[in-house]
C-alpha cells in the first residue's frame, strides 16, 4: 500500500488554500473588486500563500500550522519586507 501521506498534505494545501482566498467578512461586490485568487506552494511540510492584490506572501511552518513570516513585494527589482506574524 502507498504512503497516503502526499496526498493528505496536497488536500489540507488546498483546502487552506481556498479558506485563504475566501474570507466570509466581505461581500459579493468587494470580492470582485479584490483582485486574483491567492496562489498556494508546498514545500515538504512548508506552505506558502500568495496574496497578489496585497503584494504579500505568507509562510507557513506546517501545513495547518502557523504563519511564520510575511514577506511585502514592492515594485519589481524594489526592496522585500519580511515581518514576523503576529
Amino acid at each position: 500500500m502507498e504512503n497516503p501521506r502526499p496526498f493528505v498534505l496536497l488536500a489540507l494545501a488546498l483546502l487552506l488554500a481556498i479558506l485563504a482566498g475566501s474570507p466570509s467578512s466581505r461581500g459579493r461586490a468587494e470580492q470582485a473588486d479584490a483582485g486574483p485568487p491567492p496562489t498556494a506552494y508546498v514545500w515538504g511540510s512548508q506552505l506558502t500563500v500568495y496574496y497578489p492584490a496585497q503584494k504579500k506572501i505568507y509562510v507557513y511552518s506546517e501545513l495547518g500550522g502557523n504563519c511564520v513570516h510575511v514577506y511585502t513585494l514592492s515594485t519589481p527589482g524594489g526592496h522585500i519586507t519580511r515581518e514576523n506574524c503576529k
